[in-house]
């Protein structure tokens, strides 16, 4: 979560926001991965991998596999290792022999499965046995962590499900995609707190039964209501200042963005120390340049570039500026204010725009031209994104 703290300034009352970042816990793999014990045993007694009975199940799970981006950005082997633990999961067994010997190859599959299917809520990492004869190793067993058993499994899936049904009541099938990639951003800020320490705030009942998770669980249900929608979506990993992290990448009219749902929840400190919660829409829809000043990412297999603006908050609601008009900028605060917006926020195309943008309307505090009978605001800053925001009081 992101929080802002004020100050005052003589003159027009003007107040200025600090921003202050952090994120939750967020479980990396190799903490959920135990490793298995080595295992010797002869060949005759090591089993093939798949037999003609599983053929159409097997199928069906390639079937659903096929589309989703980590899926797709791995190998053949990789692809035939992450259906099979995938089957493994959905179909609640306890254990299987996996099509490759490759320790690494396991566990970029089971990173790509996790990426693509933030609604496994039932499974917490894994355990794999190796096999081997004499020195060599000759088979690798996967085995789920599972944390709950199957019947209790069910019963939290249809707790989840209505509440999803609820909260994508309000945005169709058929909107556009930046609009639901919108609408699930600030369904999930305004209706999910940012907890830490929150039970199963790894996944997705964190937030959907108990509306308190951490940024796993906001990456885990912001995959989730987006598939929901038809909107591909990915987990990624890493980390952000320095702390670990989970946010998403997304993909819109076939153009790839950063969104990062935990960021985007964001409060402030008032001059009453009184924290109010607010969307910062600057990590709705995020390029690499932006998002590369304090994330960094993680992962093991490739993510692509991110290089398009065009779903950008405000390039998409008109709050973004490429050179220095003070009128048009001004007109935003003037609409904002008659309106009875409670903030209003602007992007300015580089550093120097925006530190013209600030001496004007603050420092000059011409912000009042505008804004007929202003007597206090507060603004907060982020000079790293070129996002200036005005919250009114």
């Amino acid at each position: 979560m992101r929080r802002y703290k004020a100050r005052w300034m003589a003159g027009l009352c003007l107040f200025w926001i600090i921003l202050i970042s952090g994120c939750g816990h967020f479980q990396k793999e190799d903490s959920t991965v135990q490793m298995g014990q080595e295992i010797g045993r002869s060949e005759s007694e090591v089993p093939l991998f798949g037999s003609s009975g599983e053929s159409a199940q097997q199928e069906q799970v390639q079937g659903i596999s096929q589309g989703n981006y980590s899926y797709e950005q791995l190998s053949d082997e990789g692809k035939q290792v992450y259906n099979r633990m995938l089957d493994t999961i959905l179909n609640y067994e306890e254990k299987v022999d996996i099509p490759t010997t490759d320790t690494a190859l396991m566990r970029q599959a089971y990173q790509a499965l996790s990426s693509d299917y933030g609604g496994l809520f039932w499974v917490a990492g894994y355990t794999y046995t190796r096999y081997t004869m004499g020195d060599e190793l000759v088979g690798l067993e996967f085995a789920p962590n599972y944390t709950m058993e199957e019947d209790e499994q069910e019963q939290y899936q249809a707790q989840v499900d209505a509440v999803v049904d609820e909260w994508l009541g309000g945005i169709s099938f058929h909107d556009s995609d930046y609009q639901k990639a919108k609408y699930v951003f600030e369904t999930l800020i305004q209706k999910v707190d940012y907890v830490e320490g929150a039970p199963e705030n790894q996944n997705i009942l964190s937030v959907f039964l108990n509306r308190e998770t951490v940024c796993q669980g906001y990456a885990c249900a912001t995959q989730y209501l987006l598939r929901q929608l038809g909107i591909p979506s990915t987990i990624v990993s890493g980390y952000a200042n320095g702390q670990a992290h989970a946010w998403n990448l997304v993909e819109l009219d076939g153009e790839y963005y950063h969104m990062d749902t935990t960021w985007g929840n964001s409060t402030y400190l008032d001059t009453d120390s009184r924290e109010e919660k607010f969307v910062n829409y600057s990590f709705l829809c995020m390029a690499d340049q932006e998002i590369s000043n304090t994330h960094e990412i993680q992962m093991l297999f490739p993510i692509p570039e991110c290089n398009s603006i065009a779903h950008s908050y405000y390039v998409k609601e008109g709050l973004y500026f490429m050179s220095w008009d003070p009128d048009a900028i001004g007109e935003v605060f003037t609409q904002a204010w008659k309106s009875g917006q409670p903030s209003v926020s602007v992007k300015c195309v580089d550093e120097d725009l925006y530190r013209q943008l600030k001496e004007y309307f603050v420092n000059q505090q011409r912000i009042a031209d505008y804004c007929d009978g202003i007597s206090s605001i507060y603004y907060m800053e982020e000079p790293e994104l070129c996002v200036f925001t005005v919250n009114f009081y």
